[in-house]
This record gives structure tokens, sequence and C-alpha cells, in this order.
């Protein structure tokens, strides 16, 4: 069982930075079929709002160099106390090298600074998190933990199952050694038979890039996506989100001695509003512990969902005293896992919009 309590890490600071463009549901009649009762039924099921997309130029970690900068300065960190990079994420800017050692380039760290890349999407965080805390279990002192996705570039715009859902996001957190840090704990889990209900078919090595994997096709409900653009078993996804994650969030209550009264927010991966508000209602958690509308102010974030919950709707919520925090994550690979740690002081940048390069 994949179970960890780890000792003497703390969260020094959170920052988030969206995509330059605002795009507005409403203003998208293709989504919803130039029917205003259904954008009216979507936006109120679903969640459909704004999200904040990137141009075609801006990349994953020139959200997350943006993030890293700000959370930088406003904490007053001096980038040779940070031992390793951990950037997770699904849409890196190369095949190779990976996202860390970019970051690792253009702020330049020096080479006593490990650079190291997880590929995770809306789990990403968690297993973030859980590697840096590790880290600093085995001896390192800080490190700077970098999540985020650019998957709207990853959708067919013509696809009404998957483009409306994705806003572009990357996150800094800084994690360090904190000798007073009461135990975290994490529960991570993963479930490959479920590959094919989130994925991307083609354009990597397995199904290389080609004028086949290319075309556009037209499926029986008027989407249109090709091989390269990613695919999602709506079906499949809400099952497993809906069986899988009330029950792990009951898992890491009872692992960690906390019942559901002891937990001060809730901090959950913005899938949509119905899939959030549903596990709310299964675990009876009281709405006012985990904002639940994030969805409908950024779009799916992928791995920089959670921090985005903690910076938008948290931010001025670890000021005074201690708060403790359950964070979930779910989504692609099948992935998912759970964190319970305490907030205490921590610096939460509201989120920002990219400012392009300087």
């Amino acid at each position: 069982m994949a179970k960890a309590v780890i000792k003497n890490i703390k969260i020094k600071g959170i920052s988030i930075v969206l995509g330059e463009n605002e795009l507005r549901f409403e203003n998208e009649p293709h989504f919803w079929n130039n029917n205003k009762t259904q954008l009216e039924k979507l936006q109120k099921m679903i969640g459909f709002g704004t999200r904040y997309c990137t141009n075609k130029e801006t990349t994953t970690a020139d959200l997350c160099e943006q993030a890293a900068k700000n959370l930088l300065v406003t904490t007053q960190t001096d980038i040779s106390s940070i031992d390793a990079i951990v950037f997770a994420t699904q849409t890196p800017d190369y095949y190779m090298p990976g996202n860390a050692h970019v970051i690792h380039r253009n702020l330049g760290f020096s080479k006593d600074t490990m650079a190291i890349d997880l590929e995770f999407g809306c789990s990403g965080y968690i297993y973030g998190l859980f590697t840096a805390a590790s880290m600093i279990n085995s001896g390192f002192k800080r490190v700077l933990l970098l999540t985020g996705d650019t998957l709207s570039k990853s959708a067919n715009p013509k696809d009404r199952t998957e483009a409306p859902l994705f806003g572009d996001a990357g996150s800094a957190t800084i994690i360090e050694y904190d000798g007073n840090a009461k135990n975290s704990y994490f529960i991570l889990k993963s479930d490959g038979r479920g590959i094919d209900s989130m994925l991307q078919p083609a354009g990597a090595y397995r199904v290389p890039s080609s004028e086949e994997t290319r075309k556009d096709i037209e499926d029986k409900d008027g989407n249109v996506r090709n091989q390269e653009n990613i695919y999602m078993n709506g079906f499949e996804i809400f099952n497993f989100t809906l069986t899988e994650q009330p029950k792990l969030m009951d898992e890491i209550l009872e692992f960690s001695g906390n019942t559901k009264e002891d937990i001060d927010y809730f901090a959950l991966h913005q899938a949509n509003v119905y899939i959030v508000e549903t596990i709310l209602k299964k675990a009876k958690i009281p709405f006012e512990k985990a904002p639940a509308h994030i969805f409908a102010k950024y779009g799916n974030q992928n791995s920089a969902s959670v921090p985005s919950v903690i910076c938008s709707e948290l931010h001025d919520k670890f000021k005074n005293g201690k708060k403790k925090v359950l964070m979930q994550g779910f989504g692609i690979g099948l992935s998912w896992g759970a964190c319970i740690m305490d907030f205490e002081n921590t610096i939460c940048i509201q989120p920002q919009i990219y400012g392009g390069k300087k």
C-alpha cells in the first residue's frame, strides 16, 4: 500500500499564473449548439463559465517560470538555498529534456541544484508534493515544486466534450524543512488498466505523428477530433471519480487519525463543478470548507488545479495559526492521491495573468 508519513516539512508559499486569454463559455455558441436552454443547463450542471488559455507561443514552462519568479521574490527566497526543482506536467516544452531543466537554465540555478520531471496530470500536485517531501525527508532543505499544463492545446477546438473544459495554468510551491512541523500524510494510487479512458493516442513514439493521425474525424455525436488530440471517456472517468475519490478521502482521514471535523479546508482537484459537489455530498463535507466553483472561474487546470484552489479561495486563511488541509487530485493514468498537512503562515499569492517574456 502506497502510504507514507513524512515528518518535518512545511509549505512556505504557493503562487499560480493563468493563461493570458480569458474565454467565456457563453461567447462560444458552437459548444452548446446555439441553444440558450442548453447553455444555461451546462453552466448550472457542469459549471462552465470562464477559463484562461495561452497563446500558441506560450508554454507550460513559461507559466511556471513566472509563478516561480513571483514566489521567490515574495517569499524572499534565494535560489542558492533550493536543493531541487521538481516539475510535474503532461504538456512539456520538449520531448526531451524535461521542463525542470528548462527552468534550471532560465532562472540561473547552480549545478548543485538537481532537476527532475514527473509526467502527471490532475494528480500531479499530490505526486509532486510527495516527491518533494520525500527529498526533504532524505536530507534536502528546500525544494521548488512546479506543476502546470497547457492542455487546451491538446483538445480539438471542434470537440465539445473536451475543448471547453481546459484552462491553462502553472504553479510554484516552495517546500522546506521545519523541525517543528507536524506529520504530513500521503496516500497514492494508480490503475494502469484505465489508460484508455483518458489519453492522447498518437503523436509520440508508440503511434508517431503522421498525416493519418492528424486527420480530423467526426463522431456520432458531432464531436471532431484526431488521434493527436486528447480523448476522455466521460462515463468511465465519472464512474472512477465517484467510486474512488470519496473512498480515498475516508482512507486518508483514517490513516492520519483525523475526522472530517478536524480538517479546516478541503482542496480538491476541480474536474468540474458537478463532480466536486457530488464528491462532497457523498463524503458529507460542508461546502463552506471546500471551494467547489473554481472550475467556473478558471476551467480544469489539471496539475495546477489544487494550488489554484488554495491561492484563489484560501489565500488569506493561513496568516494566524495552523490550518489542517486535505488535498486530493485524480485523473490520467489512472492516478489519484491525497495528502493531509498543516499550513501555517503559508504565503499564497492570488492568481495572476501571464505577462509574457520580459
